[in-house]
């Protein structure tokens, strides 16, 4: 052990692994490798919940991070007062950070959708908030507490619904949405670790009581299926999958890649919208045809097709014979003199939608 590394350990009765010393160092090659580093004094966001995820990730941003730090909040009134313990705990522990706190309260009960989860509705409704505050902060950049076992679980349960290699991926470094760039800092870190970082230090946490619930589909994984698969098959499954997803994160930016060239190569720009020359279409083969159809939804930000829906679309357009192909309410992909037509009616049925509830 070099004589830093001892001093460090002896100066903060902190075993090395947790050090300022060593975290400082994953903090500075993660920002640089996700790219919010250098630029080390703009102003971010880092959701916190008042687990020990975000708790750890707020504490090492106002360590190590130069800029303006803003612990973005969301009281999702899903646990009544407990939700507003949460939210109480979390101010507090910014506070004694001197940390500027913002919050915002839904009722995500009240605001679920017909047929929505509870778990989906939940996350609906924090990144509209999230993005909600960012936006009336001018934030560029918010921080997720996602960790690498997050990382595993989401690829584990992706794999079991059935995915591509989108889903895979599991869960991403960066993402944006509405105009607001996410990172997660803490995928290269274990849960366990995290919580270790905040225990050493004296400094707690909140645990959420319904995730001890295994009735939620990623409960169960998280603590039936798991520990059951790294007891009986493969004490790492855990980091295999992880780095399972890290690989096909390089292979889905390949084909991410591969998928605009393809969709631009054949997309027809004498017409608004999405029109597309089906004669190039037809020199492809399914599997590169598929990619486009891919491609195109996540541009009409529809719901993804699953693989035998997108095959089903990828033969049609193949075939010489007119179609109409209805991807979802609203939605028809439709063949028509050598052309393929996005016929997209969202905005009339819901606006028809809205009509007849008033």
């Amino acid at each position: 052990m070099k004589s830093t590394e001892c001093y460090i350990k002896m100066r903060d009765n902190i075993p090395y692994e947790y050090s300022d010393y060593v975290l400082e160092k994953y903090f500075h090659d993660t920002g640089t490798s996700q790219g919010w580093l250098p630029e080390n004094n703009k102003s971010v966001g880092v959701a916190v919940s008042g687990g020990g995820d975000s708790i750890a990730l707020l504490w090492l941003c106002s360590k190590f991070y130069h800029g303006r730090i803003f612990a973005l909040h969301v009281n999702h009134g899903i646990r009544g007062q407990e939700s507003d313990s949460d939210m109480n705990f979390t101010k507090d522990f910014a506070d004694s950070l001197n940390v500027e706190f913002i919050a915002k309260s839904s009722s995500v009960p009240c605001e679920r959708v017909k047929g929505e989860s509870l778990e989906s509705a939940a996350r609906r409704i924090r990144q509209r908030d999230v993005c909600s505050m960012a936006r009336e902060l001018n934030l560029d950049s918010i921080f997720l507490g996602h960790n690498r076992d997050d990382l595993a679980e989401t690829v584990l349960f992706n794999i079991l619904r059935g995915t591509g290699i989108r889903g895979s991926v599991g869960i991403t470094e960066s993402s944006e949405l509405d105009g607001v760039k996410f990172y997660r800092p803490l995928l290269g870190l274990r849960r366990k670790f995290l919580r270790d970082i905040l225990s050493v230090r004296g400094l707690t946490w909140r645990e959420d009581s319904s995730n001890n619930d295994d009735s939620y589909t990623r409960n169960y994984l998280r603590l039936q299926l798991l520990p059951l698969i790294e007891s009986k098959i493969n004490s790492s499954a855990i980091e295999h999958l992880a780095n399972f997803g890290v690989d096909m994160r390089r292979v889905r930016e390949l084909e991410d890649s591969k998928s605009q060239e393809l969709f631009d190569s054949c997309i027809d720009d004498k017409f608004s919208g999405l029109v597309f020359n089906r004669k190039k279409l037809r020199e492809l083969n399914e599997d590169d045809i598929t990619l486009i159809i891919r491609e195109a939804g996540r541009r009409l930000k529809l719901k993804t097709l699953s693989r035998s829906r997108c095959l089903e679309l990828a033969k049609l357009i193949i075939r010489p014979q007119s179609f109409i192909f209805q991807w979802v309410q609203g939605v028809s992909i439709i063949s028509r003199q050598g052309k393929i037509f996005f016929d997209d009616k969202r905005g009339e049925i819901n606006n028809n939608d809205s009509e007849s509830l008033e």
